[in-house]
């Protein structure tokens, strides 16, 4: 299996391991980011703190956000020697063993300022750590390779919420804030020495580059780029309002909050793993925008049908069956958009470019999500997913109806 070269040639010497390091990496970052989201959240409840100190948990989450401000620095500056996006997943790394120590300093029924700071500590690092992953693949994985790389991911996005929510939770959380906290740090010691035994692209020379700060958002000169955008607004619609809504409904159900977890986390992540091995065929034979317009259409369907059939006394297993259901189809659509998205960046500015499309639709995501979230007990949940599903319809078929402005993921050019 070859590789493309960051310099343009028709290929390079394979990079021994690259998928294993690119799963390996995503499964403990994305695992410590939903100890942060979901774990820290649960811990500062049961200290008895109010909501909206807790509300201060996804305030301290902007960072990660944000990263597209400094993410020239990880396109300009890197060792070739060490491995010029291994340098910045490894120094990340180290900052993040420091920090979670650091979290062993603090305590979530005391003041929590250190802890909120220390958050955002993490939400900045770890956001860094996932930009130079993004470009690390974006430069080495072309064609079937990229879509085979995303997959993992997003199988590994998936399977980090039942490590963190079935096993690092469920079975240390009743011994205490530290005692997690400390299972957690020794897991982040252990992956920095996977760290340092793994070569990634060391010894590579790194495209040159022109990118500079202030100029992060060149990506969105380019039609392609604005018109991906539109269509990941609009399918992730129904993604974002699902997502603020199911924990809701689960406990207005009368699900108890270790009910609900094992379904909006565990149960949705093991449904989210499944969806991402089966979304793989489809985007390397139908490229990405077609599929991403399938797997969108039925995603939509799924939220119209549940918001038009929803009501107050709707039997607990059709929500758990939705939940599920969609977790399947969410995860497809990672490979499909990235896919897209990755062929859009320029050469020298993977980091850059990947990190501010990601910042603009996470704001937009967060928009939506606190939006669905507030109006729920107004609108109703039933108005709100049918809605959503409506408008990511129109995102489907604005997928199918743009799959050929990124001529990089035709059938012909991904299967070549």
């Amino acid at each position: 299996m070859a590789f493309a070269s960051p310099t343009g040639s028709a290929s390079c010497a394979s990079i021994p391991g690259l998928f294993t390091a690119i799963g390996g990496l995503t499964l403990s970052l994305t695992a410590l980011v939903q100890f942060l989201s979901q774990g820290t959240a649960l811990f500062l409840r049961e200290a008895g703190q109010p909501s909206e100190v807790i509300s201060l948990v996804f305030l301290a989450s902007l960072p990660w956000i944000m990263r597209f401000l400094w993410a020239p620095l990880i396109d300009r500056h890197g060792s070739a020697r060490f491995g010029h996006f291994r340098s910045w997943i490894a120094a990340t790394q180290i900052v993040i063993v420091v920090l979670f120590a650091g979290l062993l300093l603090t305590d979530p029924s005391g003041d929590v300022v250190g802890l909120m700071l220390a958050l955002a500590l993490l939400s900045a690092v770890m956001g860094t750590q996932q930009t130079a992953i993004f470009a690390l693949m974006a430069t080495y994985l072309q064609g079937p390779e990229r879509v085979k790389g995303l997959t993992i991911m997003a199988f590994c996005y998936a399977a980090a919420g039942c490590l963190m929510g079935a096993g690092v939770l469920h079975f240390l959380g009743d011994l205490g804030w530290h005692v997690t906290v400390s299972a957690i740090l020794a897991f982040t010691c252990l992956v920095l020495v996977a760290l340092a035994l793994t070569r990634l692209d060391a010894g590579r020379k790194p495209a040159p580059t022109e990118v500079r700060l202030l100029n992060q958002f060149a990506i969105f000169r380019q039609r392609a780029a604005r018109r991906l955008l539109g269509v990941a607004t609009l399918l992730n619609i129904s993604v974002a309002a699902t997502y603020g809504l199911q924990s809701l409904m689960l406990i207005d159900a009368g699900f108890s909050v270790s009910e609900a977890s094992l379904v909006s986390i565990v149960g949705a992540s093991a449904a989210g793993m499944a969806g991402g091995l089966l979304a793989r065929p489809f985007v390397e034979r139908l490229g990405g925008y077609f599929a991403a317009g399938l797997i969108g259409a039925v995603m939509a369907v799924l939220c119209m049908i549940f918001g038009l059939f929803w009501s107050a006394s709707i039997a607990d297993h059709w929500i758990v069956a939705f939940i599920l259901a969609n977790s399947v189809v969410v995860f497809g659509l990672i490979p499909a958009l990235k896919s897209i998205l990755m062929g859009l960046c320029g050469e020298g500015r993977k980091a850059t470019d990947m990190s501010a499309f990601s910042g603009v639709e996470g704001f937009i995501f967060i928009g939506v999500l606190s939006t669905a979230t507030a109006l729920a007990d107004t609108v109703g949940y039933g108005s709100i997913i049918f809605c959503a599903g409506l408008v990511s319809l129109l995102g489907a078929a604005a997928a199918i109806w743009n799959r050929a402005e990124h001529p990089g993921m035709e059938t012909k050019e991904v299967q070549a």
